[in-house]
């Protein structure tokens, strides 16, 4: 695409273009906005050459999953372990299905969003 088509499709004119290539100016945050829902891409990747991290969003994911998990596995050891009526390596066992209930429950959750 031209500098002249960039130009026209976002109302400015090509010289703005053309000074914006060459990093002599930068675009006000209105045509950065423009730029950016034009080529698909983050105001963060126009502005610092990278998109947004999605980490911040996965480290919450991640810490809500695990407490699930950890919640159905301590819940299924005190039953299993207050019921008396089964052995050490049946409460083991119960435990580890709380560990995998958690997970089926935190991925059917995530799935969601």
């Amino acid at each position: 695409m031209s500098q002249e088509e960039l130009a026209e499709k976002i109302g400015v004119s090509r010289q703005a273009v053309s000074k914006w290539e060459s990093e002599q100016s930068m675009p006000d945050s209105e045509k950065v906005i423009l730029l950016s829902d034009f080529f698909g891409v983050t105001t963060d990747y126009l502005l610092k050459g990278r998109e947004l991290e999605p980490q911040q969003e996965n480290k919450k994911g991640n810490k809500a999953s695990l407490g699930l998990v950890l919640v159905c596995a301590t819940l299924a050891g005190i039953w299993s372990l207050t019921a008396n009526r089964f052995r050490y390596d049946e409460c083991f066992l119960i435990i580890l299905a709380g560990v995998l209930v958690g997970l089926g429950l935190s991925w059917v959750l995530t799935k969601k969003r």
